[in-house]
């Protein structure tokens, strides 16, 4: 008997068992997570899972990858890292990223308490220092909106002067009566300075919520799609680019020429650094939300005004995709999560990463992703003094079992393939 025979299927079973060992612990299937930016290090928080339309399970989890390691722009495979949970699952919230690349502001959504499929609705605006241990705190906002309890749907921008503005959105009623639903219009501006919250008392735009939000160098913040609610509810039209002034607080309206561009609700909006505003993904307004728009990924370029479709390589383009998010990184637009459109409910759980100077999908290994806990992911005592729980403290643990087991595993395999050669030898003998 060789014994050479078995190599292979040992080689095999040890692959395996390695693969399932470095694959524990990852991101799942997600949409309506929130992402921010602070330096190489990219977020995401919560997001949701449904097997159906009424039973949201709500997500806590908090990654991010670190951009300054080039695994995703190359063939390599991705390492996730995970973050300290948040208090309270939210979809549909509202997150940005301070100045100074520091605090992370999450508020509106739907929040869920944690391993709970029930809606939960607080008035708090969580904060989160990732330069600080990861420190999730609540902040005390003078004049807070209290319509932000419930409302949703709606994105934050912030600029130089540290004044995150959040248009519009629209409320959310757990029952199913749409005339009961509440659509807004109004400007409000949180004062990062003073944590003061202030409501706009000027003529707005018509309500609107699932649009993109980019602001300009200029000060300018250009309102992409979405749906609007007047007598009814009807989509944006791509063709008319709302804009607002951030220092003279005037709306005003822009005819944009160029490729005709269908209307775009879930999508998500970059800007590159020649002031085009690259949009992705999204899906026509419909009952079901699963009518995948086109195109599927076009530019408006800010100065003409025009828009354009750019001619893209087919090759490694991602799934049609609406309610993921979408960040712009160097010259890379990188794609992550979502829903997948005219498919129900499929979720994803890639990531993608566009050149926008090429104008080519780059090849993402998402075939497997490695995990590694953050230094910070430890570090929950400073959070239980702030009066917030979680438990991603045992995240390492969980990793170490993994490995652990993993590596029994592999032990008793290759024990068990040695027995059965040592027999198989003895009855050739």
């Amino acid at each position: 008997m060789k014994p050479f025979r078995f190599i292979p299927f040992s080689f095999l079973l040890s692959s395996y068992l390695l693969f399932l060992v470095t694959c524990l612990n990852v991101p799942s299937l997600r949409s309506g997570q929130t992402s921010a930016l602070v330096g190489t290090k990219l977020y995401f928080f919560g997001g949701y899972l449904v097997t159906t339309y009424d039973t949201p399970i709500a997500i806590t989890d908090v990654w991010y990858l670190d951009l300054s390691n080039s695994s995703l722009f190359s063939t390599a495979i991705p390492t996730w890292y995970k973050d300290v949970e948040m208090p309270v699952g939210n979809v549909y919230a509202s997150c940005v990223s301070s100045i100074n690349n520091s605090d992370i502001f999450i508020f509106g959504g739907r929040q869920f308490l944690p391993n709970s499929s029930t809606v939960f609705f607080n008035s708090s605006v969580y904060r989160f220092d990732p330069n600080n241990n990861s420190i999730w705190s609540i902040t005390n906002i003078t004049r807070f909106n209290s319509t932000f309890i419930t409302r949703n749907k709606m994105q934050a921008v912030i600029d130089n002067t540290r004044r995150v503005f959040i248009f519009g959105g629209m409320n959310f009623i757990v029952n199913s009566d749409n005339s009961s639903k509440l659509y807004y219009n109004d400007m409000n501006i949180l004062d990062i300075n003073n944590m003061s919250w202030s409501t706009l008392v000027i003529p707005q735009a018509p309500p609107c919520y699932n649009y993109a939000a980019i602001l300009l160098p200029t000060g300018l913040i250009v309102y992409i799609g979405g749906t609007d609610y007047l007598s009814g509810v009807s989509p944006v039209n791509m063709s008319e680019i709302r804009t607002f002034n951030t220092t003279s607080f005037i709306w005003s309206n822009i005819s944009v020429n160029g490729s005709s561009i269908g209307s775009h609700i879930g999508h998500s909006a970059v800007l590159g650094q020649n002031g085009d505003i690259i949009i992705y993904g999204g899906s026509k307004y419909s009952l079901d939300l699963d009518t995948q728009a086109l195109p599927n990924l076009a530019v408006l370029n800010t100065n003409s005004w025009t828009w354009s479709i750019p001619d893209i390589s087919p090759k490694n383009t991602p799934q049609p995709l609406h309610f993921h998010s979408a960040v712009l990184y160097k010259n890379y637009m990188i794609v992550a999560f979502g829903r997948i459109a005219s498919t129900g409910d499929l979720f994803n759980k890639d990531v993608y990463v566009l050149d926008i100077q090429k104008f080519v999908w780059i090849t993402v290994n998402n075939t497997a992703t490695t995990t590694k806990g953050s230094s910070t992911s430890q570090k929950t005592q400073t959070n239980k003094a702030q009066g917030i729980s979680n438990s991603s403290s045992n995240n390492g643990l969980y990793i170490g079992i993994g490995v652990v087991s993993g590596i029994v595993l592999i032990g008793i395999a290759s024990f068990v393939i040695f027995l059965l050669f040592k027999r198989r030898h003895k009855s050739y003998n």
